[in-house]
């Protein structure tokens, strides 16, 4: 990870979870979000982690990877990748605060960081912004289920693929 920076109201533009919100609303949050840029191959987010900040792709790619074991097996599955402007690491606003997945920067890439306690005030002072945020983050992770299901499914069919391939 390199050295953070601060962003400005054109950084959260476009960002999904934010959609529908005013550029006042928008200037408040960028005032108290960090950009920090990670290399190609380093986590910007590690599975079964806790974590006091939600991150946003401001600039490269990145893939949600799940960490699957089940007895004498283990696999790294590529739920979706992720670019500018979308959201991970949402686990900072659900309490118990575990990550469910690890955000790994395929190339090298912005990621915009804001602190749960930061947002969190900001959504409590303005309820609209709350319902509009918290609405929008039902969306993410609705998608990111189904794109876990999506993967988890052809995982399925491999494996037991392969099985009937060594029984066979």
């Amino acid at each position: 990870m390199v050295t953070a920076q601060r962003i400005s109201l054109a950084d959260l533009k476009g960002v999904d979870i934010f959609a529908g919100l005013t550029n006042e609303n928008l200037e408040e949050i960028a005032k108290h979000c960090t950009q920090f840029t990670f290399r190609a191959g380093e986590y910007a987010a590690v599975q079964g982690k806790t974590t006091d900040e939600l991150m946003i792709v401001n600039g490269g790619k990145v893939a949600i990877e799940m960490w699957i074991e089940v007895p004498r097996h283990s696999y790294s599955l590529t739920v979706t990748t992720l670019t500018k402007g979308r959201v991970s690491a949402w686990s900072a606003l659900v309490p118990p605060h575990v990550l469910t997945a690890s955000v790994k920067c395929l190339e090298n890439t912005a990621m915009i960081a804001i602190h749960d306690t930061d947002l969190q005030r900001i959504l409590k002072a303005n309820p609209i912004v709350e319902a509009t945020v918290m609405r929008n983050l039902a969306g993410i992770v609705s998608s990111r289920l189904r794109d876990s299901r999506t993967q988890l499914t052809r995982l399925c069919a491999e494996v037991l693929k392969e099985g009937i391939r060594h029984k066979g």
